[in-house]
């Protein structure tokens, strides 16, 4: 599990944003973005997918990604 503070995620339409961006990554488990804290936090299988490609595709979408 990894947790990704994404920087512009304050409305239901940015999470919204955040999970399509994600959606059907292969290796990805579990998705929850908590819109107070400004996170998304990431489950998901290392063997399949690297946290770099998960922060390539939010920022792909426009956000920023802190660690």
């Amino acid at each position: 599990m990894e947790t990704l503070k994404v920087l512009g995620v304050d409305c239901n339409n940015c999470a919204t944003n955040v999970r399509k961006a994600l959606e059907g990554v292969n290796g990805i488990e579990k998705l929850d973005i908590r819109l107070s804290e400004k996170v998304a936090v990431v489950t998901f299988d290392p063997d399949k997918v690297s946290k770099q490609e998960i922060t390539e595709r939010v920022e792909d979408f426009g956000y920023d990604v802190e660690y």
